[in-house]
């Protein structure tokens, strides 16, 4: 395994200093995160993972490479959403829910982007316009149902109780709030996924010092940060791998 990993990180270095890596650049392509993650399932016997803002299901079907057992997402744009469900439709462990997630059960207002993967209860900064040009431009709004997921988690899997979970978290920015959702089940999660950014792309998100510090008070500690956007030589965000401490 040691010589596996060596040669990962120079397949991860090589490609860094491509074109390709100083544009969007998602790390669950990457060899080093890939390891991480599995070593991660294997370490903490994940069997119930949530995902979280699936947008078409990228992070499910990566997943299905090496996990098999039961898998929710949560994906709140109608579009979108349709698409997914016919993706998931041909896994009978693979469910799939039309809602988005939060601190409360309320209906709100999503801003959908063109660049579907944009899309978020925030809206995008003078920053993120400039980067991504029309996919962050213009939004559509759409009301959607958002609900808690401790409240959610008992209807859709009322044995999650003995459930060992991994939840992973991609809400452009509104990955605390789901979090906080979590409630009395907060307990049965062994390791979470976070996109935290260290270059702001919507008005009013955390920083990602704020929300790993949040993090860390419930109990997780840092088990790996993989780059998923840059500009240039600077990381706009990263996957951050949380394991319980």
């Amino acid at each position: 395994m040691g010589i596996f990993r060596r040669r990962a990180r120079q397949c991860v270095e090589l490609f860094a200093q491509s074109s390709l890596a100083r544009r969007r650049v998602r790390s669950l392509g990457t060899i080093e995160y890939v390891i991480q993650r599995r070593q991660v399932f294997e370490d903490f016997a994940v069997d119930l993972t949530l995902d979280v803002g699936a947008n078409f299901g990228q992070f499910a079907n990566d997943l299905r490479l090496c996990y098999k057992g039961e898998l929710i997402s949560f994906e709140p744009v109608s579009a979108v959403f349709h698409r997914l469900a016919r993706t998931a439709s041909r896994d009978p462990h693979w469910k799939v829910c039309q809602m988005a997630l939060g601190s409360q059960n309320i209906t709100q207002i999503m801003n959908v982007y063109p660049g579907t993967e944009l899309s978020s209860f925030l809206k995008t900064n003078a920053y993120c316009k400039g980067k991504f040009g029309a996919d962050a431009a213009t939004a559509e709004q759409q009301v959607v149902s958002v609900r808690r997921l401790d409240d959610v988690l008992d209807e859709l899997d009322p044995d999650c109780h003995g459930k060992r979970i991994f939840l992973k978290m991609d809400t452009q920015g509104y990955d605390l709030e789901v979090f906080k959702g979590l409630g009395n089940k907060l307990k049965h999660v062994v390791a979470i996924q976070s996109e935290v950014y260290l270059i702001p792309i919507y008005e009013g998100m955390p920083h990602w010092s704020d929300s790993i510090s949040f993090y860390e008070r419930a109990g997780f500690a840092v088990a790996g940060l993989f780059p998923v956007t840059v500009d240039e030589s600077r990381v706009i965000e990263y996957d951050c791998l949380m394991v319980r401490n």
